[in-house]
């Protein structure tokens, strides 16, 4: 059963550098062939300083960056043995491209417990606050768990 009390709580920030060469790869890994994404020259001429983060960018962002977030989601009480990915969502607050720094810092919004046949599993909700090298808040990133119990 999920602990009320841990809503609230923030695990320690976390930094990742955007880089160029990994907006590529991940454009082309998701067959992504717009040029903004491969070439600086056709996203300068796009109104960007550089390579822009395509949008679903952040999901990579708890692999590359925050690689604690497992051991932090155990700290907490979590079964992370036990975890399903429930949903993301992002709200972009400003551009973010390659060689900006963002630092995160990860919430647990809310979190609840709910009954079910085969007795009940907890629905954890964290929000990545997202600043880059400017202290400008730039990205928030909502994600939802399900842990079954």
């Amino acid at each position: 059963m999920f602990d009320k009390e841990k809503v609230g709580y923030s695990f320690p920030a976390f930094m990742i550098m955007i880089e160029r060469g990994k907006i590529h790869e991940l454009a082309l890994a998701i067959g992504d062939e717009n040029p903004i994404y491969h070439d600086l020259e056709a996203a300068k001429a796009a109104g960007y300083d550089d390579l822009p983060l395509p949008p679903t960018a952040p999901t990579i962002f708890t692999f590359w960056g925050n690689t604690q977030l497992w051991e932090q989601l155990s700290s907490v009480g979590i079964n992370v043995a036990r975890v399903l990915h429930g949903e993301e969502e992002y709200e972009y607050v400003a551009p973010i491209a390659a060689n900006d720094t963002l630092t995160g810092v990860t919430t647990i919004v809310d979190g609840k417990t709910r009954r079910t046949r085969e007795g009940s599993m907890d629905i954890l909700t964290t929000e990545t606050r997202y600043t880059n090298q400017h202290q400008q808040h730039v990205l928030s990133a909502k994600t939802m768990f399900i842990v079954r119990e």
